[in-house]
């Protein structure tokens, strides 16, 4: 199991968007500087626990929605012919840590190949 900081940090952003406020100001009341945490922001630097902790208290939400889909399993386990069920927490794995957008392309890819395998039938 790994940890997908890019996540945390994805997670961070849209928390200091939602609290209507600039890196700039979110540093500031962090007592950090702005170059540290956008790479946090970013996910380029893993943060400590109380560190998350201080960045939910100043943006007001849950260190729990800061640290949401950042688990990453190891490997891909999906063994063809075992249903759709497990088919789709295989693709859920593979799109924990994604953006919205990659995850929508992921949809769109997986709609067309259904598409495709349908009509070739």
């Amino acid at each position: 199991m790994r940890v997908s900081y890019k996540t945390i940090g994805r997670n961070i952003r849209s928390a200091r968007l939602d609290a209507n406020l600039t890196q700039e100001q979110t540093a500031e009341k962090l007592k950090i500087s702005q170059l540290h945490f956008g790479r946090l922001e970013r996910g380029e630097r893993p943060a400590s626990l109380e560190q998350l902790a201080h960045i939910a208290s100043v943006l007001g939400v849950s260190t729990t929605s800061l640290l949401n889909g950042c688990i990453m399993e190891e490997s891909f386990d999906f063994a063809p012919g075992s249903g759709a069920q497990a088919l789709g927490q295989s693709v859920a794995q593979l799109a924990t840590g994604c953006s919205p957008k990659a995850r929508q392309l992921m949809l769109m890819l997986c709609q067309a190949v259904a598409e495709s395998d349908k009509q070739s039938s």
